[in-house]
């Protein structure tokens, strides 16, 4: 069947971004369909079409839009019943590029396994004879307590009448070991990432240190990309290399403009001219300082928010930077979270979901390895049952494991408090655990952690 968006619809906006077939609109927009243009079915709502809606066969195991709606009102059609097959058809018509493996995610396959799971139990209670009696008794007993039924998705956003009571905190942990961990302290193991690494990686980053007030005559992207490969301003910073550049500027023009005059020989160094030829060289450089950095200037904009432009000589630190960037490493990758159409806060914003699937997450490329920094749930969601269970605010921690795998780091996060648990057997976007796997490109000789404040922070060093 076919999901449709009800009348309690808000026009929140966050559900259009997430559907992978285009089929949801806006109030007031017309849609093609097979070359036929339909008006919209309202003015007022968000409207999904049925004709492209394939309840994300194909693409995940949960309805998309469902799962950030923050007022449950995108909901199957019960006048439109249709197969997992039928579906996987019409994804595949509305995408003739992509190819859908045999184990494509689907909600249908999700409820099959979550039906299959309790459906065991009572057949290996049944022992036959005089055992088969007692044996649901002591089944019931052994099983936990079922999650309180709840009327479809928990996230609507209630406002709290009264206080929620508190959580105790689980008991302190000592430090966690995982294999391949290596025996020095967090600190010094990313310290060696930071400024370890081959011989020759640490020369070449004296190097840019030194030639730091040259570099900054570069144009602004330039400057700025190789500030994002090193991850370290210690080493280079773009608004400081421009701003030693502008120093440097006052003296290299001047000496420049007295090179050209003793070299052309119609001045002496002590000369009336040759103060001239020194003043002319500060003016130059003064007048290029000013509009470089004119915003900073003549409006008060701080330097690191202006485009930091090249001096004249800018083609010259261009080249002199393009060398750098293939021997400095490469550019930290950061996990994407798209644009989150609705703003309010009941609701949970898409960075907050986009945690509970381990996809919030920064890992830079060093000179002496890698550092992984992955942020983990910080709220529990939102929604009546939350409030039965007498959850609080702020999410329990995670357990988490951390593993090396086929030049990949995984890290695994898994809900292990027993309430929330409930909470994620009914949330459509709160899933109980996730794995990150975040690929490295060179070898490293193991890795070591430190978990504070939700985040999760990975050393890793190459080998030297």
């Amino acid at each position: 069947m076919a999901t449709i968006i009800t009348s309690e619809c808000i026009n929140c906006g966050a559900c259009e971004p997430e559907c992978p077939n285009t089929a949801i609109y806006q109030g007031g927009v017309e849609w093609e369909h097979n070359g036929k243009t339909s008006p919209a079915l309202s003015d007022e709502i968000f409207y999904i079409v049925p004709e492209k809606c394939t309840e994300c066969v194909g693409f995940y195991d949960h309805e998309a839009c469902a799962a950030v709606c923050p007022v449950d009102c995108c909901v199957p059609d019960p006048n439109r019943p249709e197969s997992e097959e039928a579906l996987l058809v019409r994804a595949k018509e509305l995408h003739p590029e992509t190819t859908f493996p045999a184990d494509f995610p689907s909600r249908f396959r999700k409820a099959a396994a979550a039906e299959a799971a309790p459906a065991a139990a009572p057949a290996a209670a049944t022992n036959g004879g005089a055992e088969a009696a007692p044996a649901p008794a002591r089944a019931a007993a052994a099983a936990p307590a079922a999650p309180p039924a709840a009327g479809g998705r928990i996230e609507r956003a209630l406002p709290r009448r009264h206080p929620v009571a508190t959580a105790q905190p689980p008991a302190a942990r000592g430090p966690r070991q995982f294999p391949g961990e290596l025996p020095e302290d967090f600190e010094s193991v990313l310290a060696a990432v930071l400024v370890g690494g081959s011989r020759g990686r640490r020369m070449i980053r004296w190097v840019i240190k030194l030639a730091e007030p040259l570099l900054g005559a570069a144009s602004d992207e330039p400057k700025r990309r190789l500030e994002r490969i090193l991850s370290d301003r210690r080493v280079f910073s773009a608004a400081r290399a421009t701003v030693r550049n502008g120093m440097l500027n006052l003296v290299l023009y001047p000496s420049l403009l007295a090179a050209i005059g003793i070299g052309a020989g119609s001045q002496e160094f002590f000369s009336a001219d040759m103060k001239s030829l020194i003043f002319y060289g500060l003016s130059a450089a003064s007048i290029e300082w000013m509009l470089r950095m004119r915003e900073s200037i003549f409006r008060g904009v701080p330097v690191g928010e202006t485009p930091l432009r090249g001096s004249v000589y800018a083609l010259l630190g261009n080249v002199l930077l393009r060398p750098l960037f293939a021997v400095s490493g490469k550019e930290s990758r950061q996990s994407r979270v798209a644009f989150d159409g609705f703003y309010d806060p009941r609701f949970d914003d898409k960075t907050e979901r986009e945690r509970r699937y381990g996809e919030v997450y920064r890992i830079e490329d060093l000179s002496g390895g890698y550092f992984l920094r992955l942020e983990f749930p910080t709220r529990v969601p939102s929604s009546s049952l939350g409030e039965e269970l007498g959850l609080p605010d702020r999410m329990p921690d995670y357990d988490y494991d951390i593993a090396l795998q086929n030049g990949h780091l995984v890290v695994s996060g898994k809900v292990v408090d027993p309430r929330v648990l409930k909470l994620t057997a009914v949330a459509a976007a709160f899933p109980p655990e996730f794995t990150t796997r975040v690929a490295l490109g060179r070898p490293v000789v193991g890795f070591r952690h430190r978990y504070r404040d939700k985040v999760l922070e990975v050393a890793l060093p190459t080998q030297r």
